[in-house]
């Protein structure tokens, strides 16, 4: 992650977060069991950004650049647009917001 994708997730975050529950997913994560074995958590694909605004779940994948998403990513995408939740590959505040709009969550 750079420095210009942390700004975009930041900036969405503090754009997104009075609509509804909104945290930032940063998964997948290593730890260690008291024996010292690795484990990783979360899922992979899963957005950086994930909320509930007016009860439909958001994911929402920030992308700067040239960036596209990865197969995992889509995977995750699909999951979401199957389940009627919406999903947003995002390049900045103002297409998050106006998404949001058009599905009546803000």
């Amino acid at each position: 992650m750079n420095a210009a994708h942390t700004d975009l997730v930041r900036s969405i975050l503090l754009a997104v977060s009075p609509l509804g529950l909104c945290w930032s997913n940063d998964t997948p994560g290593l730890a260690y069991t008291r024996d010292g074995k690795p484990f990783k958590s979360g899922l992979t694909g899963s957005s950086d950004i994930l909320a509930c605004i007016k009860g439909r779940f958001v994911g929402i994948e920030c992308k700067t650049g040239k960036g596209q998403l990865s197969t995992p990513q889509r995977r995750f995408r699909d999951a979401v647009i199957r389940s009627h939740g919406v999903f947003i590959e995002a390049r900045s505040v103002d297409q998050v917001m106006a998404c949001l709009k058009s599905e009546g969550l803000a």
